[in-house]
């Protein structure tokens, strides 16, 4: 009778967990075999095998006779569950949260991930997540065994078996081969293709199936084109400014400012038999002028190379002027068009 019992509250409890797929089951027994014959019920039915599908053990049966019950080590340490263990013999009342990790030995100690106490409550001895994601990545890099099914772009074919130097071992190309390595190489394990702890597919969906296996969320890919309209032709008030960067406006008023100095300079530090000079007998003022394009002032200026600074000064303001004409009239050519999505 309870076997019956319980084989009928396991297919309740899977037809509760196929329509909300995020269920949390409580079990509460101190019966060895209870246990046993719970842990090996839910694994034939696939019942925990989902994920997001929570098992919590509330039990006072110890630790070291737990890891000998048939079957409860190979369905806790393949599911999302844990076991507390209360411990009412000591005079401080306490309880233990296990965590059985994913593919490890029977006989291997699980990982205590809290404790309770009346005085100190709730404790994590890891993050506090009192069911941890111990399907990331495996510590240990263990073996398992998966398939896949041919089709166009997915074939199997056979290689050399680094283990085996004379055999040969079977391996598929394509969409399962490339999530299978990649599986492999973030989780931390090895793989062989067989019958089967799991399969990247493709596998296509049917009732039969899913009495045997559990579908994770599906692999899809797909090409998606986001399409949006041009903007339209604007005149840009400020395109003026673009053809001379402000780094060449500032380095052309420095340049003014060294060749004047320059000039007083040269002009104030001429032999002595000579008369002083003043402002008036250089071309200091000229500098301005020609950046400014406007007409010069005739000096009459006694010094050869105040006319030979002059005529570089105006040389260099015809390059600089030349160009920025020229972008200018192309920039003003050309309409700015501008575009509504620049960035996500």
């Amino acid at each position: 009778m309870t076997y019956e019992q319980l084989s009928q509250t396991i297919a309740t409890a899977r037809q509760l967990r196929d329509a909300l797929w995020c269920v949390t089951m409580v079990v509460v027994s101190d019966d060895p075999v209870f246990l046993a014959a719970f842990a090996e019920s839910s694994f034939k039915s696939h019942l925990l095998l989902v994920q997001k599908t929570k098992l919590l053990i509330f039990t006072r049966i110890p630790l070291h006779q737990l890891q000998t019950l048939p079957h409860l080590h190979r369905t806790l340490s393949r599911t999302t569950s844990l076991v507390a263990v209360v411990d009412d013999t000591l005079p401080v009342f306490r309880t233990k949260v296990f965590s059985w990790l994913p593919f490890t030995d029977p006989e291997s100690r699980p990982l205590q991930v809290a404790s309770w106490t009346i005085d100190q409550r709730l404790t994590f001895t890891h993050p506090p997540d009192l069911f941890p994601h111990k399907f990331l990545r495996f510590p240990h890099r263990p073996h398992v065994i998966v398939t896949a099914e041919e089709f166009l772009v997915q074939v199997a074919f056979t290689v050399d078996n680094p283990t085996a130097p004379e055999d040969k071992r079977l391996t598929f190309g394509g969409i399962a081969g490339n999530v299978m390595e990649m599986l492999s190489t973030i989780m931390n394990f090895t793989n062989t293709f067989q019958e089967v702890e799991f399969t990247p597919g493709p596998i296509f969906l049917d009732i039969t199936r899913n009495q045997w296996i559990d579908y994770s969320p599906f692999v899809f890919m797909g090409n998606y084109l986001i399409l949006a309209a041009h903007g339209r032709p604007e005149v840009d008030p400020c395109g003026f400014l673009l053809p001379l960067r402000p780094k060449v406006r500032v380095a052309a008023l420095k340049t003014l400012l060294v060749a004047c100095a320059v000039m007083l300079l040269l002009s104030f530090c001429l032999p002595s038999h000579m008369q002083e000079p003043c402002m008036e007998d250089t071309n200091t003022f000229n500098f301005v002028l020609v950046l400014l394009q406007d007409d010069i002032k005739r000096t009459k200026s006694r010094w050869w190379w105040d006319r030979v600074m002059l005529g570089v000064w105006m040389l260099v303001m015809v390059v600089l002027t030349q160009s920025y004409v020229g972008n200018l009239m192309s920039l003003l050519a050309v309409r700015y068009i501008d575009q509504p999505y620049q960035r996500l």
